[in-house]
Parts: structure tokens; C-alpha cells; sequence
């Protein structure tokens, strides 16, 4: 009955659709936007009676290899339904916590972003939202945006690169047809120094119980968890998986032996790879994201350390550029066993490198086609032995016994390759939050998940509604 009232009296009062963006709130020792965010919400939920978010917040990564990026590369967004009285009070709300939560952080590096938009995300915020995650966004770009958008966007702080990533996140927002789901659980702030505690055997079980729905959660081959993060921030783990539902229930048997103050799901744009658009060799630039096709141009160079470096060739003319792929993504393992004249499709992000210019990073390798056969000098018909080249016109000759000839030519001889036709993806410790892991090949987790009960949660205080 009291569900009946609190929606009778939605229908009799103005209600607005406001869209909260955040970002670059992470200092260089500590912070996190999505800490920030479930502070916020939190309190708006508690605090407001009649507000209440009709969708999961957004957790969104951007593209991640731009210089200035944040710790975790991450922004996020929330949207909020408000009795139109009720604004002001929300708005002076969001400003204090925000403020708030900037005073009692330590380190420097932060240019927070703050953004409200009023009614539906026009078309130029989630154009903005492919640029950041695919491309470098400069500051000329947003301010357009802003001033095309002044009627419906209110930026309570200053310009900042902030801006960049909270106006993404709300664009991200009717942008994404697929997506994946995170709950974090988060720390109180006396245990920020201490080492994180989860029980690693509870963090196995749970993998083992709902590894068809969640990924990434241990590394069995070097026996560490991979829900756990490191360093100084609020959070205590991350569990990521396709339902929201299941996360809940993953979380619950987990044994977290350390206080926590609450948690929250996010909905994300994290291991879709969406990050690999379609680009062509001639027009990738540095802090860039995309895949390209090629043929190797030359023999790749293995570097001390076991990197590997390969000259991928454009298949349509001759421009060409450098591919890195380095050990500790496993990538390395397999590129070192191309050859001149495959045929590769690598995906990854654009650096600049001092010595070479252009490099991609590599974080996916598909190999598309392999040589299979390359010519050898011919054998000494009379000894068998491989013959050398005489000399320029001059023919062969064996080195052997002497032998010399004009008419032989050199033989085609089958090749036995180290690598494969296929597609290869980092090892699981070295996947970044983008990146499809192997574990999610095949799944598909679309953006409609209606929200479940305990969404969002804090510990201290049951007075939260969803």
C-alpha cells in the first residue's frame, strides 16, 4: 500500500529527468569517481524522498591511452526523476558532497568534472562519448558542445578536463546496445591503509559457482584474486558478470573479513572491446584506439624482456606502421612465430615512440593468414647437401663437394608454423577493463536489466530506497 501512495503522488507532481555526470575526481595516491558517485546517489536517495533513478548508474571507461587519462580511467553517470520543487535541494546536495569529498582527499593531478543535463541527451553527447572512448577529445570540441547545449547543461564548477568524461558518461547513456554489469563494495576509510581482506578460498567458490555469469574474478595460473584491487581507494572489490541479480548473489558468498561501508551496481561498457572501431593503416594517429589489417612486412624483433615489435604493411598501398605486443600480455608468446607475408588484424591503442613514431600497443591479435611454404636453395643433386648461391648470374654451388650448376633454382618448401589461424587475447591478469577476456567470448549481456532490490546498499543505515 505504501508503493501504491508514493506512486499516486509521483503522477500528481512535476517530476524532472536530470542526468549527473562525474569525473576526474581520482588524485595521484588516492580517490574514486565511482566512490563519489555512490556517495552522491546515496545520499540523494536518503535525503529526497520522492527522487528515485529509474536505471542503473554508468560506469564508463574511456580511451585508455591517452596521456592525462585518470588512475582508472574511469566517469560516471547517473540520472535522477525529482519533484521539480525538490531541484535546488538536490543540486546544493550533489555541489557539497562533491566538495566534500575533494577537501578530505589527499595527492594532487585532479580536474573534476561536474555536469547536470535537463531532459532527454542530445545527439552531440554521444557522438561525444565515441570520440573519448576512441580518440583524443580537445578542449575546443566540449566547449561547442557546452555552448550549443547552454539551455539544458549546467556546469556548477569550472572548465575543467573533468568535463571531457562526465558529459561522455551521460552520452553513454543511449549510446550503448550492449553492456556488462559491476557491483563494488567499498572500504571505510579507517581500513584504506591496510591490506585488503577477503577470504581467497570464498573468492574461489564463488568463481566456481558463477563462472558461466561473472569473469575475471582469479588468476589460477599465478593464484591471485582479480576482484581485488591495489593501492590507496575506497574500493574493497569489484565483481563484473552479465545480470545484475547474479552479482548480488556472488557477492553474498563471498566472506569479507573487514567492515565495509556499502555498495552499488553499475552498469558498464567494461570487456565489450568497445574501444576496437575499424581504422586503415594510412589513417590511425597517436592516442587512438581501433584495429588494423596488414600484411608483416618484415621478420618481427624480439626486445630483451620478450616484447616483440612487427612492421605491418597496408594491403592496399605501401604505408605501413609499427606493432607492439609485450609479455606480460602472453601476445608476445604468439607474435614471435610470424613471419614475413602473413596477414594480421591487430587491435590496440596508438603511442608515440621516440625512435619508431607510430606504435600500436596490441591487445588482441588475429591472425588471418599464415605462409605456409618459402623457397630454399636447391639440394647438390650429387650429395644432397644444401648449395650456396655462386654469385650474382653465376648459379649455385655446393659447398660440399664442389658441385656447381646454372639450370637449378630454388625449391618450395613446406613450413611447420608456431602459431595459428585465429584470434588470441591477453592473458587474464594482463586484461585491462575494456578488453573482452577469452571468458566472454560468445556472451552477449544487452542494457535493459531492470533494477533489483539491493542495487544499492549502505551498510550503516537501511533507510535507502530503490
Amino acid at each position: 500500500m505504501w508503493r501504491v501512495r508514493k506512486l499516486l503522488s509521483r503522477v500528481h507532481e512535476t517530476y524532472l529527468e536530470v542526468h549527473v555526470g562525474l569525473d576526474d575526481t581520482d588524485t595521484d595516491l588516492e580517490g574514486c569517481t565511482t566512490y563519489l558517485t555512490f556517495k552522491i546517489l546515496s545520499k540523494i536517495l536518503n535525503k529526497i524522498p520522492k527522487a528515485f533513478s529509474p536505471n542503473y548508474p554508468l560506469l564508463i571507461r574511456l580511451n585508455p591511452v591517452i596521456p592525462f587519462k585518470t588512475r582508472g580511467n574511469a566517469a560516471t553517470s547517473f540520472i535522477i526523476k525529482i519533484p521539480e520543487k525538490d531541484l535546488s535541494n538536490m543540486k546544493k546536495l550533489v555541489i557539497d558532497e562533491f566538495y566534500e569529498y575533494l577537501r578530505n582527499i589527499e595527492g594532487s593531478g585532479v580536474e573534476p568534472g561536474l555536469v547536470f543535463l535537463y531532459g532527454n541527451i542530445p545527439n552531440e553527447l554521444s557522438k561525444l562519448y565515441r570520440k573519448a572512448l576512441t580518440d583524443y577529445v580537445h578542449k575546443d570540441y566540449v566547449t561547442k558542445i557546452i555552448n550549443k547545449l547552454n539551455e539544458s547543461i549546467e556546469i556548477p564548477l569550472s572548465y575543467s578536463r573533468g568535463l571531457v568524461g562526465a558529459l561522455a558518461a551521460i552520452g553513454a547513456s543511449n549510446t550503448l546496445t550492449e553492456c556488462t554489469y559491476e557491483i563494488l563494495v567499498y572500504r571505510t576509510r579507517n581500513n584504506y591503509s591496510r591490506e585488503r581482506c577477503v577470504d581467497e578460498e570464498s573468492i574461489k567458490a564463488m568463481d566456481k559457482a558463477f563462472q558461466n555469469q561473472t569473469f575475471l574474478n582469479y588468476d589460477y595460473e599465478n593464484n591471485k584474486p582479480l576482484i581485488i584491487p591495489s593501492g590507496r581507494n575506497p574500493v574493497l572489490l569489484g565483481i563484473r558478470g552479465e545480470d545484475p541479480a547474479t552479482l548480488l548473489k556472488a557477492l553474498k558468498t563471498l566472506n569479507l573479513c573487514e567492515d565495509f561501508e556499502g555498495w552499488l551496481i553499475y552498469k558498464t561498457n567494461q570487456a565489450l572491446n568497445a574501444h576496437h572501431v575499424e581504422r586503415s593503416i594510412e589513417e590511425f594517429r597517436p592516442y587512438q584506439t581501433g584495429c588494423i589489417k596488414g600484411r608483416v612486412f618484415e621478420n618481427p624483433s624480439i626486445r630483451s624482456g620478450g616484447d616483440v615489435l612487427i612492421k605491418l604493411e597496408s594491403l592496399e598501398n605501401k604505408h605501413s606502421l609499427w606493432v607492439a605486443f609485450f609479455s606480460e600480455t602472453g601476445l608476445g608468446k604468439l607474435a614471435r612465430y610470424l613471419m614475413k607475408g602473413d596477414v594480421i588484424r591487430v587491435c590496440g591503442g596508438g603511442k608515440w615512440w621516440e625512435d619508431l613514431g607510430l606504435v600500436i600497443h596490441g591487445d588482441l591479435l588475429e591472425v588471418v593468414e599464415l605462409v605456409n611454404e618459402t623457397l630454399r636453395n636447391p639440394s647438390c643433386p650429387l650429395c644432397g647437401h644444401r648449395m650456396k648461391s655462386a654469385g650474382k648470374g653465376k648459379g649455385f654451388k655446393c659447398p660440399a663437394c664442389g658441385y656447381r650448376s646454372l639450370t637449378l633454382s630454388k625449391e618450395k618448401v613446406k613450413i611447420n608454423r608456431g602459431v595459428a589461424i585465429g584470434t588470441y587475447r591477453p592473458v587474464d591478469s594482463a586484461v585491462k577493463h575494456l578488453i573482452m577476456p577469452q571468458s566472454r567470448v560468445g556472451r552477449r549481456s544487452d542494457c535493459s536489466k531492470l533494477l533489483v532490490s539491493e542495487w544499492v546498499y549502505v551498510r550503516e543505515d537501511g533507510s535507502i530506497h530503490s
